[in-house]
């Protein structure tokens, strides 16, 4: 008696320690796969997809891992199976939601909604997406919280990471300085702008006025640039008109109160 416990539970042991190895190798030439077909592609695609693979497998090998414990157990998983082809009916009725989870990650990932590295808007919350699961996508905001979002919940997404980002930026100068003295100034800015940041899409340019107010003109620029550098390149932006303004370029800007004493 004591043997064929033994010998059982040696080989459940074994049966586990294999199991492991199992998904290990074959997480490795998933990997190795998706890899040398991202060469030329996006990265953050095959990480999706690397993601997903090895979620189904672990759940495959975890499942036939446990069917062979079982036989070694002298459990008939045959008649198992065949029972679990009724419970299967019943828990799929029970796991609709489960269901629709794993349905929707499937579709989110082959129509290319947004990908692990993606910046996106899910309802009220933006963030980058640190993981796309088989029911679950996991977001993280710039200031650290992360977001647990089941995937048949995500309904309309916006995707930052798309396309190159739209800089307008809207400056405003003083009335005292005349229009040909701030364009050519504003050009200048856009010229060193252009030769120095490297992630421009489009080059900066000056649009021209967009609005006048009492002693103020405002001028707009605009630029595409990489996706989401936009704040980075607005403050690039900035901090160059604001030199101009320290040297003596350009007049500050101001609220002017006449007083008039009769």
């Amino acid at each position: 008696m004591e043997q064929i416990l033994t010998k059982e539970v040696i080989s459940t042991i074994c049966i586990a320690i294999f199991s492991f190895f199992v998904y290990i190798i074959i997480k490795k030439l998933v990997n190795r796969f998706l890899v040398a077909k991202a060469k030329d592609k996006d990265n953050r695609k095959a990480l999706t997809i690397l993601t997903l693979v090895t979620n189904i497998l672990k759940y495959i090998i975890l499942i036939v891992a446990f069917l062979m414990i079982l036989d070694v157990w002298g459990v008939d998983t045959k008649a198992l199976v065949a029972s679990l082809g009724v419970v299967g009916v019943v828990g799929g009725l029970a796991m609709q939601d489960t269901i629709k989870d794993l349905i929707s990650g499937t579709t989110i990932l082959t129509e290319s909604q947004f990908k692990v590295g993606d910046n996106i808007q899910i309802g009220s919350f933006r963030g980058t997406v640190t993981a796309l699961g088989m029911r679950t996508t996991s977001i993280r905001a710039a200031s650290g919280e992360i977001k647990m979002i089941s995937n048949r919940n995500i309904t309309e997404v916006i995707n930052y990471s798309i396309k190159p980002s739209i800089c307008d930026i809207d400056v405003e100068f003083s009335c005292h300085d005349s229009s040909e003295k701030i364009e050519s100034v504003l050009n200048e800015i856009c010229q060193k702008i252009n030769r120095e940041v490297k992630y421009i899409k489009t080059p900066l340019k000056v649009l021209g006025i967009e609005k006048l107010a009492s002693g103020t003109v405002t001028y707009r620029l605009e630029a595409e640039v990489r996706s989401l550098k936009n704040f980075e390149f607005n403050r690039i932006v900035l901090k160059e008109i604001k030199k101009q303004f320290e040297e003596g370029k350009l007049t500050t800007p101001y609220t002017r109160l006449d007083i008039n004493n009769e």
